[in-house]
């Protein structure tokens, strides 16, 4: 019908200008992710972006792909066939047949490349990139005010006054609490411009991730420890990357913070339980200048409610590396792949040790979400599985454990209690 086109040209825009190279049809569906048609299958959509995919065009091109010089493969089908070749029509002229159609030559680096725009728009007005970040402050209706400190310490000065003040990065979960659900939050503080919350540190103890980072930026960093970094170190990077491609779409994702995920709380978070099962830490401070950790484990304490004071506010995240033979899984089960909240998900982890030619469980966390009003760790199973051999036997004991562990009630947040 049209009504959703301009979303999904202004999303391809974006991917194309601020790609360094040409997008694989993987990027293209992932940049897509977050915009929704009621109309299509989204086939039409998506081929209709392919033409900016890096692929192979001989069969568009007709150059060399395997087939005989003299025969025309048909990009429709990808057979050859005679739909290419010249044809005469009664007034004796050479056209082409439709089905061959014009050949465009593939789009170049400086064609998609914004950086290299000079006498055209730009993505973002460099001007406002060049300006000095400044405190702001400002007061809408009904004496709501919205802050933007710069400092962590302005950050905890307004907490000090404002003790209950909402901090928020996207707003992605605030917004929707006030526009859909009448929440008033008298008092906003913006902190995603404080450098000290928008760490990522790479040290010997694992991954430092601040508060106000944004989903998005965590993944770029994560693919380059997955590279970079032994395999056996990176098994929960690896599986958060699994978990963060089904999570919302790039708009939230470029959006969304760490820290705003984790002390909303939602008992269907994707991430809380991958937190939980990897042994994170999470680093608070206060106002007066306290710190203390806290494990994820012992960070959730009922329905979107966590272990921190009015003053206080959730600094970092420390996610530790993974030792030889530590294996971490996630787990999402939702009505559809793409842009869905989780009916039930987890993360799970085991770490196996050699004792007598035998492979024995010396450590394990399973946590789940949408089966209880926080994120639930299955403490009895884990007691189950430790200073046993790993078989399948095993796994089937633990999963009669787990069933009277984990027992769901007629309120489950994830619903689908039967």
């Amino acid at each position: 019908c049209g009504v959703v086109t301009p979303g999904f040209i202004m999303s391809m825009y974006a991917l194309l200008r601020s790609s360094q190279k040409p997008p694989t049809n993987e990027d293209i569906e992932e940049s897509l992710a977050g915009n929704l048609c009621r109309c299509t299958g989204y086939r039409p959509i998506m081929d209709a972006f392919r033409v900016f995919s890096r692929t192979n065009d001989a069969l568009y091109t007709n150059a060399s792909s395997g087939v005989s010089s003299r025969e025309f493969v048909c990009p429709s089908t990808g057979k050859p066939c005679s739909c290419g070749q010249n044809t005469k029509n009664d007034k004796d002229t050479t056209t082409r047949s439709a089905c061959q159609g014009i050949i465009s030559k593939p789009i170049s680096y400086n064609d998609i490349d914004g950086t290299t725009y000079t006498n055209k728009e730009l993505i973002f007005p460099p001007e406002l990139l060049l300006r000095k970040l400044a405190n702001l402050s400002l007061t809408g209706q009904n004496g709501l005010k919205w802050y933007r400190p710069v400092k962590l310490q302005h950050v905890f000065d307004l907490k000090a006054r404002y003790p209950d003040a909402k901090l928020v990065v996207g707003n992605t979960e605030v917004g929707i609490e006030t526009r859909l659900k009448s929440f008033h939050y008298p008092v906003l503080i913006h902190v995603s411009q404080v450098p000290e919350l928008n760490r990522l540190v790479i040290n010997d103890d694992g991954l430092e991730i601040g508060a106000a980072v944004k989903l998005s930026e965590l993944v770029k960093v994560l693919k380059t420890i997955v590279d970079q970094r032994p395999h056996y170190q990176t098994s929960t990077c690896r599986s958060i990357l699994e978990q963060l491609k089904w999570f919302a779409g790039t708009q939230i994702r470029n959006v969304a913070s760490i820290g705003g995920n984790i002390c909303t709380a939602s008992p269907i978070s994707d991430l809380n339980p991958m937190w939980m099962a990897a042994g994170a830490k999470f680093h608070i401070s206060d106002s007066r200048g306290n710190t203390r950790t806290c494990a994820s484990e012992s960070f959730f304490l009922g329905y979107r409610k966590v272990d921190l004071a009015s003053n206080e506010i959730l600094v970092s995240v420390l996610l530790p590396w993974n030792v030889p033979h530590e294996f971490v899984k996630e787990f999402k089960q939702a009505h559809r792949r793409d842009d869905d909240i989780a009916i039930v998900n987890a993360g799970m982890r085991v770490l196996l040790e050699e004792r007598d030619q035998r492979w024995v469980v010396s450590d394990a966390s399973i946590v789940y979400g949408g089966v209880a009003p926080f994120s639930l760790p299955a403490k009895e199973t884990k007691k189950f599985l430790i200073g046993k051999s790993w078989s399948k036997e095993l796994l089937q004991g633990a999963l009669e454990v787990l069933e009277k562990d984990v027992v769901l009630k007629q309120e489950a947040p994830g619903g689908m209690v039967e």
